[in-house]
C-alpha cells in the first residue's frame, strides 16, 4: 500500500482515521517526508510503530516541490527521499506519523508492505 498528501498545518497523525492506521498483519514500513527547500523553517516529524519511536523530531528532507516553471514535482521518491525503510511492525501496531509545519509545502508518503 502506498499512502500519500500534502501537510498545509501541523497535524497529530496524518494517517489518523484511515484504514491502514492500524496494521492486519505483519508488515515492513518506509515514511518519506519532504519540505520545500526554499520556503521551509521549522518543519520536523515523529514517526511511531506501536509503541516504538522510529524517528523524533526529525528534519525533512528539502526538495524544490515546485520545479522552476511552476510544475508540481509528485512528490517523495524511492528511495532517496525515504527516511525510513523496511522498519518491521507487527499486527495490531498503530502507525502514528505527526508532522509539525512551520512554513512552505511538505508532502509525505508511506509506504506498507505485507508480509507473509
Amino acid at each position: 500500500m502506498y499512502l500519500s498528501g500534502f501537510v498545509t498545518v501541523t497535524t497529530a497523525n496524518v494517517l489518523s482515521g484511515s484504514v491502514f492506521e492500524f496494521l492486519k498483519r505483519p508488515s515492513r514500513i518506509s515514511v518519506a517526508v519532504v519540505a520545500d527547500v526554499a520556503l521551509s523553517t521549522g518543519n520536523s516529524f515523529t514517526f511511531q510503530i506501536g509503541d516504538q519511536i522510529i524517528a523524533s523530531a526529525a528534519q525533512p528532507f528539502t526538495e524544490g516541490l515546485l520545479t522552476t516553471s511552476g510544475v508540481q514535482n509528485l512528490g517523495p521518491r524511492w528511495p532517496e527521499n525515504f527516511h525510513i525503510q523496511n522498519e518491521p511492525g507487527l499486527a495490531g501496531d498503530r502507525l502514528v506519523l505527526q508532522i509539525t509545519r512551520g512554513t512552505g509545502n511538505i508532502s509525505w508518503a508511506v509506504i506498507i508492505v505485507e508480509v507473509v
